[in-house]
């Protein structure tokens, strides 16, 4: 399998030292948050964006991840859903231009603090049926990602990616752990269920007593899981999704580096 780290890590790092940092780190490749603040609030600038995945070329091909921080497909606000469809079909097209493996998006949530209807299931369907055509045309394999358990959140459970997956024969899977991991290990095994031909990509942070996306190394659930990962032969990106605000301080870049670098040995030593 391929390691890989959440751009977002590295929150306020230039564009360069964004892509600087799978090689310093020891990464094989690197999953790419449209959001990240160099490229998000300084015009988007694709030629710089294609220019500098060409220079920092990975061993393992980038991933993408659409913008999901104030978008909503399933909002009740028809603007809001609109404009949220917009990027995540933009963001398919961004992972194809940059040959990306895999973009990853989010099926949204009930506006409301309040249980999911039909309703909102309705919306997420309505917003698989508008890129659906988009996503058939490219390399890049388009993966849905689980959610955490929170009164008004879609697709947390195995029954429910299970069911979309079979429902969109075109669409991937991507595996958030720590979304996961708070309802048991035989949620986690569940969801591994779906297999490599689906599962294309794994978030993987330790999530425990409120915090969410913290190192996977302080996660003592996370050496069985990746024992059940080395058992099923995984072929895909394992994604070290961690929160830098989680951590104890603030760290320097160069700490940031020497902070992932262990991780993903820890991550290597431990498969």
């Amino acid at each position: 399998m391929n390691i890989s780290f959440s751009s977002m890590f590295f929150h306020d790092a230039t564009l360069e030292d964004v892509f600087r940092a799978p090689d310093a780190s020891g990464a094989d490749s690197m999953e790419f948050w449209l959001e990240t603040p160099d490229f998000w609030l300084k015009g988007l600038h694709m030629d710089t964006l294609e220019r500098l995945v060409a220079g920092y070329p990975t061993k393992a091909p980038v991933s993408i991840h659409a913008p999901v921080l104030d978008l909503n497909p399933c909002s009740i606000n028809p603007d809001v859903r609109e404009v949220s469809i917009r990027w995540i079909e933009r963001s398919i097209k961004i992972a194809e231009k940059l040959q990306a493996s895999v973009c990853t998006i989010h099926p949204g949530r009930r506006t409301a603090k309040r249980p999911p209807t039909i309703t909102d299931y309705q919306r997420l369907g309505h917003m698989l049926d508008c890129i659906e055509e988009t996503a058939k045309k490219v390399r890049v394999k388009v993966a849905i990602e689980n959610m955490e358990p929170a009164v008004n959140a879609l697709l947390t459970t195995p029954e429910e990616v299970i069911k979309i997956l079979d429902e969109r024969p075109w669409l991937y899977f991507t595996f958030d752990f720590a979304h996961a991991s708070g309802s048991g290990r035989d949620i986690v095994s569940s969801f591994l269920e779906i297999g490599n031909e689906r599962m294309v990509n794994i978030h993987l942070s330790k999530g425990m007593n409120g915090f969410m996306h913290g190192p996977p190394s302080e996660d003592e659930r996370v050496l069985p899981f990746l024992s059940e990962l080395k058992e099923m032969n995984y072929e895909g990106q394992l994604t070290l999704e961690i929160n830098d605000l989680v951590l104890p301080r603030e760290l320097s870049y160069q700490e940031k580096i020497a902070f992932m670098k262990g991780q993903i040995t820890w991550i290597k030593d431990s498969l």
